[in-house]
């Protein structure tokens, strides 16, 4: 597993604070964002896909191919519904 540090100040913080039920839940958020990301990335057909295609462009689809990132065994018909990164 990975692990990053991220630092933000106060000014977002307290914004991203406000995305969240828990009075310092702004982890919370943060690991929200990172799943809906992810999810876009690997679920072509996501609405987050869009969303990362917005911010991000769509140059990034050109470094995925099908599969399951995950590598779940599962039905071969499955393969095409996600996408991983190229090997």
């Amino acid at each position: 597993m990975k692990q990053i540090t991220v630092e933000i100040d106060d000014t977002v913080y307290k914004l991203l604070r406000t995305l969240s039920e828990r009075p310092a839940g702004v982890d919370d958020v943060i690991l929200r964002l990172i799943d809906h990301a992810q999810q876009g990335v690997y679920r072509p057909g996501a609405w987050e896909r869009d969303w990362l295609c917005q911010v991000f462009g769509e140059e990034f689809e050109g470094k995925l191919e099908p599969g399951d990132p995950y590598g779940r065994p599962g039905d071969e018909s499955m393969k095409n519904v996600f996408q991983r990164p190229r090997k």
